[in-house]
Protein backbone atom coordinates (compact mmCIF):
# COMPACT_ATOMS: atom_id res chain seq x y z
CA UNK A 1 0.00 0.00 0.00
CA UNK A 2 1.60 3.21 -1.12
CA UNK A 3 2.21 5.57 1.74
CA UNK A 4 1.55 3.02 4.51
CA UNK A 5 4.55 3.04 6.81
CA UNK A 6 3.11 1.52 9.96
CA UNK A 7 1.58 3.27 12.92
CA UNK A 8 2.50 4.35 16.40
CA UNK A 9 1.73 0.86 17.65
CA UNK A 10 2.93 -1.23 14.67
CA UNK A 11 6.44 -0.96 13.23
CA UNK A 12 6.79 -2.52 9.77
CA UNK A 13 9.73 -4.91 9.40
CA UNK A 14 9.35 -6.15 5.82
CA UNK A 15 6.80 -6.87 3.11
CA UNK A 16 5.75 -10.52 3.09
CA UNK A 17 3.41 -10.50 0.10
CA UNK A 18 0.84 -8.62 -1.93
CA UNK A 19 -2.46 -9.52 -3.53
CA UNK A 20 -5.51 -7.98 -5.11
CA UNK A 21 -6.89 -6.46 -1.91
CA UNK A 22 -3.81 -5.59 0.08
CA UNK A 23 -0.23 -5.94 1.15
CA UNK A 24 0.95 -8.11 4.05
CA UNK A 25 3.86 -7.05 6.22
CA UNK A 26 5.77 -8.54 9.09
CA UNK A 27 5.38 -6.01 11.91
CA UNK A 28 6.33 -5.50 15.52
CA UNK A 29 3.36 -4.87 17.81
CA UNK A 30 4.92 -2.50 20.32
CA UNK A 31 1.95 -2.77 22.69
CA UNK A 32 2.00 -6.60 22.85
CA UNK A 33 5.78 -6.86 22.35
CA UNK A 34 5.57 -9.51 19.63
CA UNK A 35 5.72 -9.95 15.86
CA UNK A 36 2.57 -10.25 13.78
CA UNK A 37 1.54 -10.28 10.15
CA UNK A 38 -0.29 -7.08 9.24
CA UNK A 39 -2.57 -6.92 6.19
CA UNK A 40 -3.33 -3.48 4.74
CA UNK A 41 -5.88 -2.36 2.19
CA UNK A 42 -4.81 -1.24 -1.28
CA UNK A 43 -7.88 0.93 -1.89
CA UNK A 44 -10.31 2.56 0.51
CA UNK A 45 -13.38 2.58 -1.71
CA UNK A 46 -16.58 1.53 0.10
CA UNK A 47 -17.00 -1.89 -1.55
CA UNK A 48 -13.37 -2.87 -0.98
CA UNK A 49 -13.52 -1.67 2.63
CA UNK A 50 -16.69 -3.71 3.18
CA UNK A 51 -15.02 -6.84 1.74
CA UNK A 52 -11.90 -6.27 3.82
CA UNK A 53 -13.95 -5.98 7.02
CA UNK A 54 -16.00 -9.01 5.98
CA UNK A 55 -12.84 -11.06 5.44
CA UNK A 56 -11.72 -10.29 8.98
CA UNK A 57 -15.10 -10.71 10.66
CA UNK A 58 -15.80 -14.00 8.88
CA UNK A 59 -12.84 -15.69 10.49
CA UNK A 60 -12.00 -13.72 13.63
CA UNK A 61 -13.74 -16.17 15.98
CA UNK A 62 -12.69 -19.39 14.26
CA UNK A 63 -9.67 -20.89 15.98
CA UNK A 64 -8.07 -23.99 14.51
CA UNK A 65 -4.40 -25.01 14.27
CA UNK A 66 -4.65 -25.30 10.48
CA UNK A 67 -6.19 -21.86 9.93
CA UNK A 68 -4.26 -18.64 10.35
CA UNK A 69 -5.31 -16.87 13.56
CA UNK A 70 -6.69 -13.37 13.12
CA UNK A 71 -6.16 -10.87 15.96
CA UNK A 72 -7.38 -7.28 15.51
CA UNK A 73 -9.13 -5.10 12.90
CA UNK A 74 -7.68 -1.60 13.17
CA UNK A 75 -8.33 1.85 11.74
CA UNK A 76 -5.87 4.54 12.69
CA UNK A 77 -8.07 7.26 11.14
CA UNK A 78 -6.29 7.12 7.81
CA UNK A 79 -5.60 3.45 7.05
CA UNK A 80 -7.40 0.16 7.67
CA UNK A 81 -5.52 -3.05 8.45
CA UNK A 82 -5.75 -6.17 10.53
CA UNK A 83 -3.23 -8.23 12.39
CA UNK A 84 -2.84 -11.96 12.41
CA UNK A 85 -0.52 -14.74 13.40
CA UNK A 86 2.90 -14.52 11.76
CA UNK A 87 3.52 -17.94 10.19
CA UNK A 88 7.06 -18.65 9.07
CA UNK A 89 7.13 -21.38 6.48
CA UNK A 90 7.10 -22.31 2.83
CA UNK A 91 4.19 -22.74 0.47
CA UNK A 92 2.57 -26.14 0.10
CA UNK A 93 4.35 -27.17 -3.13
CA UNK A 94 7.80 -26.23 -1.83
CA UNK A 95 7.15 -28.24 1.32
CA UNK A 96 6.12 -31.35 -0.61
CA UNK A 97 9.02 -31.09 -3.07
CA UNK A 98 11.63 -30.36 -0.38
CA UNK A 99 12.84 -33.93 -0.10
CA UNK A 100 12.81 -37.26 -1.87
CA UNK A 101 10.11 -38.52 0.48
CA UNK A 102 7.20 -36.70 -1.18
CA UNK A 103 4.68 -39.34 -0.09
CA UNK A 104 5.88 -39.05 3.49
CA UNK A 105 5.23 -35.27 3.42
CA UNK A 106 2.14 -35.23 1.21
CA UNK A 107 -0.20 -37.40 3.30
CA UNK A 108 0.18 -35.58 6.64
CA UNK A 109 0.12 -32.18 4.90
CA UNK A 110 -3.08 -33.00 2.99
CA UNK A 111 -4.64 -34.39 6.15
CA UNK A 112 -3.97 -31.11 8.00
CA UNK A 113 -5.20 -29.04 5.06
CA UNK A 114 -8.43 -31.06 5.03
CA UNK A 115 -8.82 -30.50 8.78
CA UNK A 116 -8.55 -26.72 8.25
CA UNK A 117 -11.04 -26.76 5.38
CA UNK A 118 -13.38 -28.92 7.45
CA UNK A 119 -13.21 -26.41 10.33
CA UNK A 120 -14.20 -23.66 7.88
CA UNK A 121 -17.11 -25.71 6.56
CA UNK A 122 -18.22 -26.56 10.10
CA UNK A 123 -18.36 -22.80 10.73
CA UNK A 124 -20.50 -22.32 7.61
CA UNK A 125 -17.74 -20.83 5.43
CA UNK A 126 -16.20 -21.71 2.07
CA UNK A 127 -12.69 -20.48 1.18
CA UNK A 128 -12.98 -20.32 -2.66
CA UNK A 129 -9.25 -19.73 -3.31
CA UNK A 130 -7.27 -22.69 -2.00
CA UNK A 131 -3.96 -22.80 -3.86
CA UNK A 132 -0.34 -23.55 -2.89
CA UNK A 133 0.54 -19.92 -2.13
CA UNK A 134 -2.39 -19.70 0.33
CA UNK A 135 -1.13 -22.68 2.31
CA UNK A 136 2.05 -22.37 4.40
CA UNK A 137 3.88 -25.22 6.09
CA UNK A 138 6.16 -24.46 9.03
CA UNK A 139 9.52 -26.16 9.66
CA UNK A 140 7.73 -28.32 12.25
CA UNK A 141 5.27 -29.50 9.57
CA UNK A 142 2.20 -27.49 10.68
CA UNK A 143 -0.03 -26.67 7.70
CA UNK A 144 -1.78 -23.27 7.82
CA UNK A 145 -4.50 -22.14 5.39
CA UNK A 146 -4.71 -18.38 4.93
CA UNK A 147 -5.92 -15.54 2.70
CA UNK A 148 -9.67 -15.41 3.19
CA UNK A 149 -10.40 -12.54 0.81
CA UNK A 150 -12.91 -14.60 -1.17
CA UNK A 151 -14.58 -16.38 1.74
CA UNK A 152 -18.36 -16.81 1.56
CA UNK A 153 -21.11 -18.15 3.76
CA UNK A 154 -22.34 -21.64 2.96
CA UNK A 155 -26.04 -22.12 2.35
CA UNK A 156 -26.64 -24.74 5.05
CA UNK A 157 -29.80 -26.05 3.36
CA UNK A 158 -28.04 -26.81 0.08
CA UNK A 159 -24.41 -27.23 1.27
CA UNK A 160 -23.12 -24.76 -1.28
CA UNK A 161 -22.06 -21.15 -1.39
CA UNK A 162 -24.77 -18.50 -1.35
CA UNK A 163 -22.85 -16.81 -4.18
CA UNK A 164 -23.37 -18.42 -7.58
CA UNK A 165 -20.55 -16.49 -9.26
CA UNK A 166 -17.16 -17.95 -10.07
CA UNK A 167 -14.32 -16.87 -7.80
CA UNK A 168 -10.74 -17.79 -7.04
CA UNK A 169 -7.66 -18.41 -9.09
CA UNK A 170 -8.60 -20.03 -12.40
CA UNK A 171 -5.62 -22.39 -12.47
CA UNK A 172 -6.79 -23.96 -9.21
Amino acid sequence: MKGFDGSERFELVREIGAGGMGVVFEAVDREQDNRVALKTMQRLRPLELYRFKQEFRSLANIVHPNLIRLYELVSDGRDWFYTMELVKGVDFIHHINASKGEQERLRPALFQLCQGVSALHDAGKIHRDIKPSNVLVTAAGRVVLMDFGLIKELNKNQCKSTDTGIAGTAAY
